[in-house]
C-alpha cells in the first residue's frame, strides 16, 4: 500500500480549522531522547538528494553516504518506541527516501558498470531482473529521475536480451529462425560497437546451416549490410540461390512452424512466395499505433491490457483512458483461469499463478470499448489481411520470440514465457511490432510466426 505524508497541510486543533500551521505543530511536538538521532538521520537523508522534493540524486550520492545514513537509520530504529507520533511519521518518510536512494544508487552503478562509455554490455551473464525491479520502483516513486535514465535502461535491457538470443543461435544445432531472431535483436540495439561485436558471431552459426539456407542468410545480411561473410556468400552462391529458393522456403517453413495449416504462408515470409496463389502482399504498410509502456504504469504483467489500449487508441476508442484506468476494468479470474479472466494481478509477479488473460475473456472485455474480433487460429496471412484493412492485431507470442516454456496448471497447459504485443505493420520480410515492454521494432516474419504459432491467439481491433 502506498502512503502519502503531507506536511504543512490542514490541521484541526481545538475545534479551529488552521491552514499552513506547520510551525505551530512543530512547536508543540514534545521532545524525546530519540529526537537528536532522528534529526541527524533526516539531515543525512536530505544530503542524498539534490532537491527538497527528493526527486533527483545528489552528486555526492555514494555507497559510503548510503552506508552512513543506513547506520544512522538503525540507531533511530532502536529508539522508535520513544518517538512521538509526529516523529514516527518523519522517520517513516526518512526510511522511504533512504530505500529509494539505495535503488537510485543501484541502477546508476549498474548502468555505469555494465554499459560504461562504449555502451556495450560488459558481462554477458548479467542477470537483469533485479535491475528491472529497481527501475520499475523508481518509475513509480521517482519518476523524474527515472525519466533521465530511461534510454540507458532500455538499452541495457535490449542488449541483455540480444546476447541471450545470440547464445541460443550459436549453441546446439544450427537453426535459421534463431539466427533471424538474434540478428533482429542486435540491430534493434542500434549501437554500432554492439553490432560489430555480435553480428560476426552469427557468421559461424550460418556456416553450419545447409547450403540453401546459407544463401538465404547471405541475402538478408547483404540487405542489412551486416557482415563481410554476406558479401562472400552472395558472390559464391548466387546461382545456387536462384535454383534452390523454393526448397529454402519449404525448409524454413517446416522448422519454424510444423503445425501450420495447409496453404499457410511459409514462416520466413520471403518474397520467394510471390508466385503462389497464397502469397503475402509484397507492399509494406505500417498503421502507426502509438506505444504505451506497461512498466511506466507499474504493471510488469500488464502487457495484454497495454497492447489492447494501444490498438483501441489507434482506432479512436477509449481515448480518455490511461493504462491505469483501463486496467481497473479488466476482468479478474478468482480461480486463476486465463480463459475466464486475468489470473492474479498485473502489478506484481505472483508465484504459482498464470498471470495472463486469453482471447475468450479478453475479446468481450475489449469489445466493450470498441470493435474486437477473436481471430485466433489465423495464419500469418490472416493477420496481415487485418492490418491491410486498417485493423491492428493483438497477438500472443513468446517473450523475446524464444522457445516456449510450457507448464501444467489446474486449467490446462500454459506458456510461462508468453508475452502479448500489438502488430501494426508488415513488409516483404518483416512484421512491425508495438511492444508495451520493448517499444516499436521490426521482427522477421519467420521469428514472429514461430513465436505466434505456439498458441495462435490473436484479436483484431476495428
Amino acid at each position: 500500500m502506498k502512503t502519502m505524508v503531507k506536511n504543512g497541510g490542514i490541521i484541526v486543533l481545538s475545534g479551529l480549522l488552521l491552514a499552513g500551521c506547520g510551525n505551530q505543530a512543530k512547536a508543540s511536538t514534545p521532545k524525546t531522547t530519540g529526537q537528536p538521532q532522528l534529526t541527524r538521520l533526516t539531515k543525512q537523508v536530505k544530503s542524498l538528494y539534490a532537491d527538497s522534493k527528493y526527486e533527483m540524486p545528489a552528486k555526492q550520492l555514494s555507497e559510503a553516504a548510503l552506508t552512513k545514513a543506513n547506520t544512522q537509520r538503525d540507531k533511530v530504529y532502536k529508539l522508535r518506541g520513544d518517538l512521538s507520533k509526529a516523529q514516527q511519521k518523519t522517520f517513516k518518510v526518512d526510511q522511504q527516501q533512504l530505500q529509494a536512494a539505495k535503488k537510485i544508487f543501484s541502477v546508476q552503478d549498474t548502468l555505469n558498470t555494465e554499459l560504461d562509455k562504449d555502451q556495450v554490455l560488459k558481462d554477458e551473464d548479467f542477470k537483469i531482473q533485479a535491475f528491472s525491479n529497481d527501475f520499475t520502483y523508481l518509475q513509480a516513486h521517482k519518476a523524474k529521475f527515472a525519466a533521465t535514465i530511461k534510454d540507458r535502461a532500455t538499452l541495457l535491457d535490449r542488449e541483455v536480451k540480444a546476447v541471450a538470443l545470440v547464445k541460443a543461435a550459436t549453441t546446439g544445432d544450427p537453426d535459421q529462425t534463431k539466427i533471424d531472431q538474434a540478428r533482429d535483436a542486435i540491430n534493434a540495439v542500434n549501437v554500432q560497437a554492439f553490432k560489430d561485436k555480435y553480428l560476426p558471431k552469427l557468421d559461424e552459426a550460418i556456416k553450419k546451416l545447409p547450403k540453401d539456407q546459407q544463401a538465404d542468410q547471405a541475402k538478408k545480411q547483404a540487405a542489412a549490410g551486416d557482415s563481410q561473410l554476406a558479401v562472400a556468400q552472395t558472390a559464391t552462391s548466387s546461382s545456387q540461390t536462384a535454383s534452390s529458393q523454393p526448397a529454402t522456403t519449404a525448409t524454413a517453413s517446416s522448422t519454424a512452424n510444423t503445425s501450420a495449416p495447409q496453404g499457410q504462408t511459409s514462416s520466413n515470409g520471403g518474397s520467394s512466395n510471390s508466385g503462389s496463389s497464397s502469397a503475402q502482399p509484397s507492399a509494406s504498410k505500417v498503421l502507426g499505433v502509438s506505444f504505451i509502456s506497461q512498466e511506466a504504469a507499474g504493471a510488469p504483467e500488464g502487457c495484454e491490457a497495454a497492447s489492447a489500449l494501444e490498438a483501441l487508441h489507434y482506432k479512436g476508442h477509449a481515448s480518455g483512458m490511461s493504462l491505469a484506468s483501463f486496467l481497473r476494468t479488466m476482468p479478474i479470474a478468482s480461480n486463476g483461469n486465463p480463459y475466464q479472466g486475468f489470473g492474479g494481478t498485473p502489478y506484481a509477479v505472483v508465484d504459482g499463478v498464470y498471470q495472463s488473460i486469453f482471447p475468450s475473456a479478453f475479446t468481450p472485455w475489449v469489445a466493450g470499448f470498441g470493435g474486437a474480433s477473436n481471430i485466433s487460429g489465423s495464419s500469418l496471412d490472416g493477420i496481415i489481411s487485418q492490418i491491410a484493412a486498417g485493423n491492428p492485431v493483438v497477438a500472443w507470442v513468446t517473450l523475446n520470440y524464444q522457445g516456449p516454456q510450457w507448464h501444467h496448471y489446474d486449467w490446462g497447459n500454459g506458456i510461462d514465457n508468453a508475452h502479448v504485443v500489438t502488430v501494426d505493420g508488415y513488409n516483404g520480410d518483416s512484421m512491425h511490432i508495438v511492444d508495451p515492454e520493448n517499444g516499436t521494432y521490426w521482427i522477421s516474419k519467420g521469428a514472429f510466426n514461430a513465436a505466434y504459432s505456439y498458441m495462435k491467439f490473436a484479436v483484431a481491433i476495428s
